[in-house]
């Protein structure tokens, strides 16, 4: 996967995540302890996060980092 792609997939699994959560961004933010403009940043502006940031992403909407990061097939933590 060139980066590109690899951007756009984890952009799109972050935003199915947060679609799917039913939380504000704000929530979301707050939970990751990120600002919400951080985490519009993430969704809209093709900024990506770092390791810890993408961790506290993960965490906060219950998703495996791997399926976000597109290597892996199952979604939910477990």
């Amino acid at each position: 996967m060139g980066g590109e792609a690899y951007r756009e997939t984890i952009t799109a699994r972050l935003k199915l995540a947060v679609y799917r959560s039913k939380m504000t961004r704000k929530g979301i933010a707050e939970k990751a302890g990120i600002r919400e403009g951080t985490l519009e940043q993430y969704l809209y502006c093709g900024v990506m996060p770092g390791a810890d940031k993408l961790a506290a992403l993960c965490q906060a909407l219950e998703v495996n980092p791997a399926w976000v990061l597109g290597i892996g097939e199952r979604r939910e933590l477990t």
